[in-house]
């Protein structure tokens, strides 16, 4: 008999474990590629890699054109999209902005005429702030009306927004590599140095700014200008969302999106031929990421398995 009990025992370790197994196999959607950096790569930071156990697509909506930037309005759960609508840097006056619900289907398009192939975007309360490459265009999402237009001295490309802790809004310009900021209704050249050569995704990390520029993605102290390096690339990032202290989520153009740690960049989305991804929204509590395909002309919205 107690034999028999001890062959039962094990026979029922064995199956959990097959099981177990099983159960991770299946949950895994879609496979990760993990590239580990030496020192030389990264500034010494020894962190965990990411935990993201896998993403899966969950639903593509089209109808929109060349759409390269994606804000959350946290206000309303609303999402804009910025359509290019022509060339990158074409002074068309044929841009516009959609409005669409966090599922990605559209609603409408905002009253706002004669934008100049738009880009990133960033809210501040009811303030939409549009980088419309050499202009900065600010419309009122209650009133539904343009309030202000900032022209920067020396703006060539402008491309992402972010807004920090003390609603300073900051503009980066990847041809002219440098950032610009809008503090009390006034703006002007923030940063212009080697680090910012391409700049281009940013995104406030609690206190902090951070920026994706070149092969890097460098952290900004807003208080002082002070900046360090949170990770060498071996990829251009795009677009750029904070995950926690140790995680960034940064894709580059061609369409791929990766967790990136300063020791580690794990692949989370791998690019599908003419899928781009540009500057995707974050939705971190719901584990939602929602990108912009550009030249695709769709919004492709994944899960992030956590």
């Amino acid at each position: 008999m107690k034999n028999i009990i001890e062959k039962l025992t094990l026979l029922l370790i064995i199956i959990s474990a097959v099981v177990l197994q099983s159960c991770k196999n299946e949950n895994r959607n879609m496979s990760q590629t993990q590239t580990e950096f030496s020192d030389e790569d990264y500034e010494a930071r020894h962190t965990e890699a990411p935990v993201f156990s896998g993403v899966r697509l969950l639903s593509q909506h089209r109808g929109f054109k060349i759409p390269e930037s994606a804000a959350v309005d946290s206000r309303n759960n609303y999402i804009y999209v910025s359509n290019i609508n022509g060339e990158p840097d074409e002074k068309n006056g044929m841009g516009y902005v959609t409005r669409i619900m966090l599922s990605g289907e559209i609603i409408d398009t905002l009253n706002i005429q004669g934008l100049n192939a738009p880009k990133g975007m960033a809210l501040s309360g009811n303030l939409l702030f549009i980088a419309d490459i050499d202009r900065v265009v600010v419309y009122d999402t209650d009133s539904q009306k343009i309030v202000k237009i900032f022209e920067p001295q020396g703006a060539e490309f402008l491309n992402d927004i972010s807004i920090d802790a003390e609603n300073n809004i900051y503009i980066s310009d990847s041809k002219a590599g440098q950032l610009f900021k809008i503090t009390s209704d006034k703006i002007e050249t923030y940063i212009a140095d080697s680090l910012c050569v391409n700049a281009n995704g940013l995104c406030r990390c609690d206190a902090c700014l951070a920026m994706g520029a070149g092969d890097k993605i460098v952290i900004i102290n807003p208080l002082n200008a002070n900046k360090k390096v949170f990770a060498n690339l071996n990829f251009t990032p795009d677009g750029l969302k904070y995950h926690n202290d140790t995680t960034f989520i940064a894709s580059d153009f061609v369409g791929n999106i990766f967790a990136v740690t300063p020791k580690r960049c794990t692949l989370l989305v791998s690019a599908r031929e003419g899928v781009n991804a540009a500057d995707f929204e974050y939705l971190s509590e719901q584990n939602i990421l929602i990108v912009p395909t550009f030249f695709n002309n769709s919004i492709d919205i994944y899960e992030i398995g956590l």
